[in-house]
């Protein structure tokens, strides 16, 4: 993907990676004069101008776009050129994306990119993964995005394609400065400016410090801003790259605004309007000459449609006097025919009278075999409502039994003096979807250590409560008596009890009696944490940046990694950070007006959002959130959310 926009405003260019998809067309060209040389040429000659028709609609019309490749596509696949098919389905590609079509737009990237690994084309290959994470940013799978990107990445690397690397960087800027990652954004950005710079990519260079200076913007750096645009501001002046130029006064624009510079806000506002204005004159002077050269070509076609017409008035005169004789004989004919059917018809009548009068016979005797089975009807419904009744009865006592083992699962759960003491500045929110919960929380205080654990077992309701039983016995056995604190420590000897408990009950191919965990350890005299977790991650706020400390991709129950040890993470924490630990309940939760999934990256910004807020009022918000977010939707899944200021 080459970069024209700055990270900014967040667009996306698809490059094509074919010769002449920027350049052929500095020129206007008449698609309607192509489109009538199309209908009588050869078929070597058709793909030369079907190859320029997509080119130039890609640009101005998708729609045509789709049509055109497809069209070019049935050729190339008849003569089974390869070649010819990378490149429409390529086209293909980038026109759904245009449309906003991007399960369709990911359909054909993903045929490019087998086709690719077929002919093992490491360069096509690397082309082929950039586009894939293209459309997986757009349909909001950031983490599909990302690995497609980190894919085209290493073969760049591999086959030293600096320009190549440069575009990998640039889009894992996006992406990041997307997510509200903007520290990691700058990095990449860095990088794909030092690749511009070795290769001497004066538009890449000019358009890169673009990128910088928008993203210092964003992370308040404002001096750093103004010199990253400055520098764009050269390059670009002296090169004529005014798309460049108009969005580098913008960013000043903003960031001078910011620092409360009103003449140099003024200033930069004043020339992004003159060059906005005169690129949309320009433009509207270039669809000015499409219209004129469609309307010369009109008056010629004019022309020849006058001349066809006349000749069709002859020939509608002539099979005009020819009908009217072929509609005579057709009217004899029918007439004949009526007459026919009329004494044909008067012999049916009086067979179907007979028919009729059987019929009624028929009829009073199944009247009479349908009473009686209206009567066999009653009978039955009066049982059917005998057993409704037993199974109301026997509902209302299985509910009875899971309260009562409600209450069993509350009593194993810390209470809320102890838990409170032990997250000291901190919340819980716990929403079970179901009676019994899958999802548990635990906490304990060892001399000045805390230990909190947020979990999710598999499943819900009296399965998930069940193993949640498991989960919580066991912690108390590790910490309490066999003294373990560390915290990748207590998920390996947690793993090998709940793995040897379900050996013993035979369960040892069901893979999915598992937990997914996140637990760490606050030592807060020497200003430590440790964390280790199994697929739950944890999330970390600093000085309004979030970052995600990984969870480990294996759970604390039998799997194909049961051996691997879980991994530790040490950190030095200081007052005012925050640590928020969660199930997937919250962001799996279906819900808004579109009825779709809260999603991760909705979640991180609304932790952004409030983290300044008091911890009862972020508690309440978040809680807020996801009951309007659910709205009359029914709750998919256990909820579970711990919040710790430090």
């Amino acid at each position: 993907m080459r970069k024209r926009l700055p990270a900014l405003f967040i667009f996306v260019f698809i490059s094509l990676g074919l010769a002449g998809i920027n350049s052929g067309f500095a020129q206007i060209i008449n698609a309607d004069s192509l489109e009538n040389i199309l209908q009588h040429a050869t078929e070597s000659k058709q793909i030369s101008i079907l190859k320029q028709l997509s080119e130039y609609y890609i640009d101005n019309t998708p729609e045509k776009a789709i049509k055109t490749a497809n069209k070019l596509l049935v050729i190339a696949e008849k003569h089974d050129s390869v070649g010819i098919v990378d490149y429409c389905y390529q086209i293909l590609g980038q026109a759904f994306y245009f449309q906003d079509n991007y399960k369709k737009s990911l359909e054909y990237f993903s045929k490019y990119m087998e086709n690719q690994l077929k002919s093992n084309n490491e360069k096509g290959l690397a082309r082929a993964y950039n586009n894939l994470g293209i459309a997986y940013r757009a349909l909001e799978d950031y983490g599909k995005a990302i690995e497609y990107y980190e894919k085209s990445l290493e073969i760049n690397k591999k086959i030293n394609d600096k320009r190549g690397l440069s575009s990998s960087y640039n889009n894992l800027g996006v992406l990041h400065e997307h997510l509200n990652l903007f520290s990691q954004a700058n990095n990449y950005y860095k990088k794909s400016l030092e690749l511009e710079l070795h290769i001497n990519d004066l538009d890449g260079i000019s358009t890169s410090y673009l990128n910088l200076g928008g993203i210092n913007l964003k992370l308040q750096k404002y001096n750093l801003a103004i010199d990253y645009c400055e520098k764009s501001i050269k390059i670009a002046e002296a090169n004529g790259f005014n798309i460049t130029l108009e969005q580098t006064y913008e960013v000043l624009y903003e960031t001078y605004k910011k620092t409360g510079d009103i003449a140099n806000s003024l200033l930069y506002l004043e020339k992004f309007y003159e060059l906005k204005n005169k690129r949309t004159n320009e433009e509207i002077s270039t669809q000015i000459a499409e219209l004129e050269l469609k309307y010369n070509s009109d008056k010629h076609q004019q022309a020849i449609v006058l001349l066809n017409k006349q000749k069709k008035q002859r020939l509608i005169l002539i099979y005009f006097f020819i009908g009217a004789i072929f509609i005579f004989i057709l009217e004899s004919i029918f007439l004949i025919h009526e007459n026919r059917r009329r004494r044909t018809n008067n012999q049916l009548l009086r067979i179907q009278n007979q028919e009729i009068l059987q019929h009624k016979e028929e009829i009073e005797t199944q009247r009479d075999e349908i009473e009686a089975q209206r009567d066999e009807i009653q009978r039955q419904i009066e049982i059917a409502e005998y057993h409704k009744e037993q199974v109301v009865k026997q509902n209302k006592d299985m509910t009875d039994s899971i309260e009562y083992a409600k209450n069993i699962q509350i009593a194993l759960f810390p209470d809320k003096f102890t838990l409170q003491k032990v997250l000291n500045k901190g919340f819980c929110l716990f929403k079970p979807k179901d009676i019994v919960s899958g999802d548990f929380y635990w906490v304990a205080q060892i001399e000045n250590k805390s230990i909190i654990v947020a979990a999710d077992c598999t499943g819900h309701g009296v399965p998930g409560a069940f193993m949640s039983i498991i989960g919580i016995n066991f912690l108390n056995e590790i910490v309490f008596d066999e003294h373990i604190i560390k915290p990748n420590e207590i998920l390996n000897r947690l793993r090998k009890k709940i793995v040897k408990t379900l050996v013993n009950s035979n369960k040892i191919e069901e893979a999915k009696d598992a937990i997914d965990i996140s637990l760490i350890v606050i030592d807060r005299e020497n200003m430590k944490l440790e964390y280790a977790g199994a697929y739950n991650h944890l999330y970390f706020i600093r000085d309004h940046m979030l970052e995600v400390i990984k969870a480990d991709k294996m759970p604390v129950g039998i799997s194909a990694k049961a051996m691997e040890p879980f991994t530790n993470h040490e950190l030095d924490i200081k007052i005012g950070d925050q640590f928020y630990m969660f199930t997937d309940g919250f962001v799996d939760q279906f819900g808004g007006p579109n009825k779709k999934k809260f999603r991760i990256g909705s979640f991180r910004e609304l932790l952004l959002d409030i983290h300044e807020r008091t911890i009862e009022e972020q508690k309440q918000i978040i809680f807020e959130t996801f009951i309007n977010w659910r709205g009359n939707q029914q709750q998919v899944d256990d909820v579970l959310l711990i919040g710790i200021r430090i």
